[in-house]
């Protein structure tokens, strides 16, 4: 029914304010006398807002307890009205947690103003629980796991799908620590992430997303993926989890991974068959060629080089991917790894009209790497470089930084675009754009850079500042004595 339930336990008084409320424009649904008709009326009703006495000397309830009862029960907001305004009285009423007071005798202008911002604060609350209630609702039938904790890494909020992932339930879970879901390997790097994100105060709307693997309460362990979002309430900092389990991903990828690597396989030596033939040919063992076998011999053999390439890129990815790769890291001249790469590719250049320009070769520079990754990773960079400049020069320079070599090459080609460059070292860099992909499979600085970690070692990206070219800078670990100085 709503409106406004008036209980006094003076008629005198009810009636007035009757009046005066219907006078104002609010609906007035009723009235009461005592604490326990106020109770009956309350049920009966259901008004919006109650204005209530609350020392009522006929009535075995006053206005506090009934209000008390009202609010647990119905959950209807109150206003008190009272001529006694002592401590004791106000402190016990306090707890009933009231919108408003009107001391008696009172104002229209006052009485219109405790109920009007009793209106609004109650408008208010009630959107906000609307709000939060279709929150939950939302965030408790996702598909997802969301778990919230505190800044303690304490559990506060478990959902359903959470339950089903993990196989607690919400009250057994609750309080104890997030990193109960994690195996004990692996607490301390999230619990290091969950530290930084606070002494920072880091507050990311933008959910970052991490895979680790996750702990059931049985004690298996499954393939987990989640998003980790920080975020600030009454200057308490909260974190938001949204974990998926990907196991199912993980075998599909997996698949995708061994069929890579088996279709490579079974390319790869067909291809360099054919390439021994080409090259045969091409040197006379066949006899005489004419110009038109030479340069149909030609374009074959560089179909077939690119085509080697692309193939051995898929199987350094496949190896990776599953974690076959090792390094064997030893000792070696920087030197002679860099001048190897330049021999191999001195025809390609000189067919393009290039020139090198090598810079810090008279410096001895002992590193540990492992040779042939190192040098595969210099020369996927030496390959671009050489593929993407039309005319100029690609320089070489090496030179130490404290325990490190570094190896610096640049070009004079077009350069790279802005926005391509945050992603030049990814595995999907073929699907953004790379220049010209039908050169190359888009997987070589991808495959660089992991080989660099391998070995301790690291590749980045330079910009030229105002100018045309690329520039890529590594570092690889340098032996001891030379990082030492001595």
């Amino acid at each position: 029914m709503g409106g406004i339930l008036i209980v006094d336990d003076e008629v005198v008084i009810t009636t007035q304010l009757k009046e005066t409320l219907e006078r104002m424009g609010y609906v007035v649904g009723g009235t009461a006398l005592s604490g326990e008709e106020a109770i009956a009326k309350a049920e009966e009703l259901r008004p919006d807002l109650i204005i209530m006495d609350i020392v009522m000397k006929n009535s075995g309830v006053d206005g506090i307890t009934a209000a008390e009862r009202i609010k647990n029960t119905w959950d209807i907001p109150v206003i008190f009205l009272t001529a006694y305004g002592n401590d004791q009285i106000l402190e016990r009423a306090k707890f009933v947690n009231p919108y408003g007071f009107i001391n008696k005798p009172f104002t229209e202008r006052e009485l219109k103003t405790a109920i009007e911002l009793a209106l609004y604060r109650i408008e208010k609350e009630r959107e906000l629980k609307r709000s939060e209630e279709t929150y939950r609702s939302v965030v408790v039938t996702a598909v997802e796991a969301i778990v919230i904790i505190d800044i303690h890494m304490k559990i506060v909020f478990w959902n359903k799908a959470a339950e089903s992932m993990f196989g607690y339930k919400e009250a057994e879970i609750t309080g104890k620590p997030f990193t109960t879901l994690i195996p004990d390997r692996l607490r301390r790097d999230l619990s290091v992430e969950m530290d930084r994100m606070v002494l920072t105060e880091e507050s990311n709307p933008v959910a970052r997303t991490t895979e680790t693997i996750g702990l059931r309460k049985d004690g298996t362990e499954f393939p987990l993926e989640f998003s980790l979002s920080s975020w600030i309430i009454r200057d308490e900092i909260y974190f938001t989890i949204s974990a998926r389990d990907i196991t199912e991903r993980k075998k599909i990828e997996q698949m995708k991974t061994d069929f890579v690597s088996l279709v490579s396989h079974q390319l790869k030596t067909p291809v360099a068959g054919i390439l021994g033939c080409i090259d045969n040919l091409l040197a006379g063992f066949a006899g005489p060629l004419t110009p038109q076998q030479i340069e149909y011999l030609t374009v074959m053999k560089e179909i077939s080089l690119r085509n080697y390439r692309n193939i051995n890129d898929l199987l350094n990815v496949s190896r990776l991917e599953r974690g076959v790769v090792e390094a064997n890291i030893k000792p070696h001249s920087l030197k002679k790894i860099v001048a190897g790469v330049l021999r191999m590719h001195k025809p390609f250049l000189q067919e393009k009209g290039l020139k090198w320009v090598l810079r810090g070769w008279k410096e001895k520079y002992e590193i540990l790497a492992d040779r042939d990754k190192l040098f595969e990773a210099i020369s996927n960079v030496i390959h671009n470089a050489i593929k993407f400049t039309d005319q100029g020069t690609i320089s070489v320079r090496l030179e130490k930084e404290n325990e490190y070599a570094l190896i610096e090459i640049e070009d004079t080609g077009p350069g790279i675009p802005y926005d391509i460059q945050p992603y030049l070292f990814k595995k999907g860099m073929i699907l953004r754009g790379a220049p010209d992909v039908q050169r190359g499979s888009g997987l070589g600085l991808y495959i660089t850079k992991e080989f660099m970690k391998l070995q301790n070692g690291d590749v980045q990206f330079v910009p030229r500042r105002g100018k045309k070219g690329s520039r890529f800078v590594f570092q690889i670990p340098l032996v001891k004595s030379q990082s030492n100085g001595r």
